[in-house]
C-alpha cells in the first residue's frame, strides 16, 4: 500500500499544530479521523513519526525528514492545481520567489506593484538570505524562482539560469568611519567584518565572498565577527558600528541608506558574480510565476539599456 496525499496533509497539519485536536480544528476533520490516518501512514512505512512529551507531540527524526519530502510533495500538488487554474485563464494562487540584497532593492517594488495590478487575486510571497538558502529552497521545491548571485563556483547543474547584470559589491561602513579613506584591502586587515553565509558552512574561501576576497589577495582571513542572513541585519549592524561588510553598491546610493552609509574604494575587487534569475531547469513554473519573472527580467534589462 502506497502512502496518500491526504495521508501527507494530515501528517503535516499535526506536525505544523503540535497536536492531534489543533489539527483536527484546521482541517475540519474528527480527531478520530486524524488519529487513523496517522496510523496508517506510520503502518505503510513501518516507521514512528511522533513521540508524546509533556508539551504534547513531537517529531521523530524520521518524522522531521518526512515532513521536509511531504512538504515539497504537497507544494508541488498545489502548484498543478493552480497552474492548470492559471492555464484556463483564471489568476489565483501564490507565487513564491526569493531574492537576494542587490535585485531586492534594484527591481522588486515597481514590478510587484505592476504585478499585482495585473493579477490581483494571485499574492506573492518574498523569501530573502543568501544565494546559497536560494539555491536551496529551489531544490526544495518551496521557491518558485529566484534571483540571486552566480559566480563561476556555483553549482547550477540542474538549474535554469538567465543572466540579469554584473553585481557590484564594495567595502561598505558608515558614514564618519577612521578607515573610510583607505585605498587598499591590506588597510582594513585590522577591522571587525560582518560576513553572510549559511549556518554550518565552513569559510572555503570558494563559497563565502569576503573570505574569497582577502584570501586572493595574499591576506590573512578577516575578522568575521558576526555571520547574518538577511539585509537589515548587515546593515544595521555596519551603520551603529565601527564593522564594515562587503555589499552591493547600490546600498550606498539609494536613499533609505546613503544617510548613513558609504563605500570605500579599494582597488582590490572581489570575485565576478552575476544576478541572475534561477528556477528548476526538469520543472516548469506556474503561468503567473513566470509572469512575475518575466516582468523581473524585462524590467532590470530595460533599466540597464536606458541608464546605458
Amino acid at each position: 500500500m502506497a502512502l496518500t496525499i491526504s495521508q501527507l496533509r494530515v501528517f503535516t497539519a499535526v506536525a505544523e499544530h503540535g497536536s492531534i485536536r489543533a489539527a483536527s480544528r484546521a482541517l475540519g476533520t474528527a480527531q478520530s479521523g486524524i488519529t487513523q490516518q496517522l496510523q496508517n501512514l506510520e503502518s505503510i512505512l513501518g516507521a514512528t513519526l511522533f513521540t508524546r512529551t509533556n508539551r504534547g507531540i513531537a517529531l521523530t527524526a524520521l518524522g522531521q525528514r518526512l515532513l521536509q519530502r511531504a512538504a515539497a510533495i504537497l507544494g508541488e500538488c498545489e502548484r498543478a492545481e493552480q497552474e492548470v487554474q492559471q492555464l484556463r485563464g483564471d489568476y489565483v494562487g501564490e507565487v513564491t520567489l526569493g531574492m537576494t540584497t542587490e535585485p531586492l532593492i534594484d527591481s522588486l517594488a515597481p514590478v510587484l506593484m505592476e504585478f499585482r495590478s495585473r493579477f490581483p487575486r494571485v499574492s506573492v510571497h518574498l523569501r530573502t538570505g543568501t544565494s546559497r538558502m536560494m539555491i536551496a529552497w529551489i531544490r526544495e521545491g518551496t521557491l518558485d524562482f529566484a534571483a540571486a548571485l552566480v559566480s563561476q563556483y556555483t553549482d547550477t547543474t540542474d538549474l535554469s539560469v538567465t543572466r540579469l547584470y554584473p553585481s557590484n559589491p564594495v567595502v561598505v561602513c558608515r558614514r564618519g568611519h577612521p578607515k573610510a579613506g583607505a585605498t587598499s584591502l591590506a588597510e582594513l586587515g585590522d577591522c571587525a567584518w560582518i560576513g553572510t553565509r549559511s549556518p554550518n558552512l565552513t569559510d572555503d574561501p570558494q563559497v563565502n565572498r569576503l573570505s574569497n576576497l582577502f584570501a586572493r589577495h595574499g591576506l590573512p582571513p578577516p575578522n568575521i565577527v558576526a555571520t547574518v542572513e538577511g539585509l537589515f541585519e548587515s546593515l544595521h549592524l555596519v551603520s551603529e558600528t565601527d564593522c564594515l561588510s562587503l555589499e552591493p553598491s547600490i546600498v550606498t546610493t539609494h536613499r533609505l541608506f546613503a544617510p548613513t552609509l558609504t563605500s570605500i574604494a579599494v582597488r582590490e575587487r572581489a570575485v565576478e558574480q552575476d544576478v541572475c534569475l534561477l528556477q528548476r531547469a526538469a520543472i516548469p513554473v506556474t503561468p503567473a510565476a513566470q509572469e512575475l519573472a518575466t516582468m523581473i527580467t524585462s524590467y532590470t534589462r530595460t533599466i540597464r539599456a536606458r541608464n546605458g
